[in-house]
Formats: structure tokens, sequence, C-alpha cells
């Protein structure tokens, strides 16, 4: 069996760090589904690729990697290494030039961290190099590998309980208790709220009609909460709340259909159906029943993610969730809801 040769960009906190957590699902980040015992059956680690000499020599220490097969930039690389696959986990800033530098060295395949570009502009030209040179670009919105949220998009694409009425999507945090969406320069609009973009646009595609504000503190470039309201002539509405001065991160998905409730977090999935009220005659309730066990997914997002890429590369398929042609669609939406809103300052959140 042939093994998909990798080259892993940035080997920080998502490609490598955050399998320390011993909290999360494992593996969860890039390096912990290459170096599992499924991923050493079907990838070839070629080398890693950063900057600093810190997160290189704990990339090493961390998986027994000797030297040699970290690199401070990509001119150090072996020109006689021929790289199937380019995982660009670097932070958002760097996306753009990164997928730049490996596409002139003749790399073909590419797996991006969210968001895919610091801008949409640079996604748009991304996209339009990709097609013109024949390359597959990868995003990482790992929920849509996720089982349950897999399993909400087959049920909600067959109207099994009736067409979807409202969203309200929300993915809070905020600089009281500031993550990487506050080190850089995207925000929270682009760093956080584009998990919840990708979900909306994978449910709904493209809205018709867009409302939006952020809250900005004086002195800080980048906003703190963006709100936005999303209408489709179809007939669904979209609530989205991104940021917003909270002391701690929440992500979650309340999907309201004509007959039923899912409720999608990072806290755990629950469903409720239409049923007839035990508290109101001749009424119907929302009432909580099991969520559904079984996926036509594995249980783990990164080994999904990686199984349909390598399946892909080595020909055995053609289906690819989320590649850059959608993700497109979904920068234009998030470059959409930030420069069409309405600005208010503060002094303080």
């Amino acid at each position: 069996m042939r093994k998909t040769k990798v080259v892993l960009i940035g080997l920080g906190r998502i490609a490598s760090s955050l399998e320390k957590d011993p909290y999360r699902s494992k593996p969860c980040t890039h390096s912990g589904a290459l170096f599992s015992s499924w991923g050493k059956k079907n990838f070839e680690f070629l080398g890693g690729v950063d900057p600093h000499p810190d997160k290189r020599e704990n990339f090493r220490k961390q998986w027994k990697i000797p030297e040699e097969f970290t690199f401070s930039d990509p001119d150090h690389f072996p020109s006689k290494y021929k790289p199937d696959l380019a995982i660009i986990a670097s932070p958002s800033e760097s996306h753009y030039r990164n997928a730049l530098e490996w596409i002139d060295k003749g790399v073909k395949n590419f797996l991006i961290e969210k968001p895919v570009c610091e801008t949409f502009l640079q996604a748009k030209d991304l996209e339009k190099i990709s097609r013109k040179k024949g390359i597959r670009i990868w995003i990482n919105h790992e929920r849509r590998y996720h089982p349950k949220y897999a399993w909400a998009k087959q049920v909600l694409d067959s109207h099994k309980y009736g067409p979807i009425r409202t969203i309200r999507a929300s993915v809070l945090t905020s600089a009281l208790a500031p993550g990487r969406a506050f080190q850089g320069r995207t925000g929270p609009l682009f760093h956080d709220g584009t998990h919840a973009v990708d979900l909306v646009y994978w449910f709904l595609g493209k809205p018709d009609r867009i409302c939006s504000s952020l809250t900005k503190r004086k002195g800080f470039p980048i906003e703190d909460r963006a709100l936005a309201f999303l209408e489709y002539k179809s007939g669904p509405a979209v609530f989205l709340e991104a940021g917003g001065a909270r002391k701690y991160f929440q992500f979650e998905m309340d999907i309201m259909t004509e007959e039923a409730r899912i409720l999608l977090s990072n806290d755990g999935m629950r469903l409720f159906v239409s049923k007839p009220s035990k508290k109101y005659k001749g009424f119907n309730s929302l009432t909580e029943v099991s969520f559904p066990e079984k996926s036509f997914l594995g249980s783990n997002p990164f080994m999904n993610l990686y199984a349909e890429m390598h399946n892909v590369i080595t020909g055995k398929s053609e289906r690819m969730t989320g590649d850059i042609g959608e993700n497109l669609g979904i920068m234009e939406l998030l470059h959409k809801i930030k420069t069409g809103a309405k600005i208010r300052t503060v002094t303080e959140i």
C-alpha cells in the first residue's frame, strides 16, 4: 500500500501541542493523526517546518523526532523530498504565503487550517491558482467530519423533521479570556466564527440578506464581538454571535426545524421532537429523545478527515468535503459580515 508523503508547516498548537490536553478525544491534532498507529501505516512524515526554534524542539521531544526532520523554513527542506500533501497549521496570517511557497515547490494537495486565508481576497486568489494548476485543497473545519454534525446534515437535507426555520449560532469567547483570535489580526469572527459560518453555509448555502454589527474596544484593531442576522428567501433565518465578552469558550448550533430542535455544541448533542403535549391539551411540545448513535463516519473527526484525504490522494475516492471552492463562499460571507457591519466603539468590555 502506497503511503501519502507529508510535510507539516507550523509545529504549534493545532499541529502538535494540543495533543497533551488530557480532556480532549484523541487524536486532536495533525501530528496526533499522522503518528497514530493508523496514520503511520498510511502516511510518511517527511518533515516539519517552523521558524521558531522552541516549537521545533518541543515538537521533536513530543514525538521523538530526530533533528534532521525539522526545518526553519521551506528553503531548508530537502529538494529530494517530494511531498504528496502539505499540511498548513501555521497562524492564519501566514496561510496564504505558506500555501504559495509549497505550490511553487510542486505540491498538489493541501490541508489548510481555518480560516483558509486571512482575507477574502487572498482566498479568492488561492482558489484561482488552485483551479489553474489542478491543486486540491481541504480546509480543516473539523466539525464536518464529526459523526453527530454529519448526522445532522443528513437529517436536515432529508427534511425528516421538516425544513429549517431558524438557527442560532454562537462561538463565544473574548479578550476577557483571550485565545488565539486575539493574538493575531483575524479577530473572533474570522478565527472562531468561521466554524459557525462554515456549518451555516453547509446546511443552508449563501444567504440573500445580511445585517451585521461589530463591537470594538477603543484602541484595539480587532472586534471583540460580531453579530449578524442572515435571511434566506426560502424561509430560514440565522442569528450569529462571535466573541462577546465571555470568560469562557462555548460553541453552539441551535437548529429549529418545523418539527424538531437539534442542539449541537462542544458540551454535547441533544435532540427534541414535536409530540403531543402533556401540559397543554391540543398542543404539541418539543420532547427530548435519545440522540442517534449510528453514523456513516467513525468517531474521531481528525481520523475521518485524514482517511478522506488519503483515499482521494491515492485514487480510492473522489469525495471531498469542504474544498477551497466552497470555502471561498464561506470567506465571502465572513467578509460581507465584517465589511458591511455597523461599528460600535466602547471604552471597555
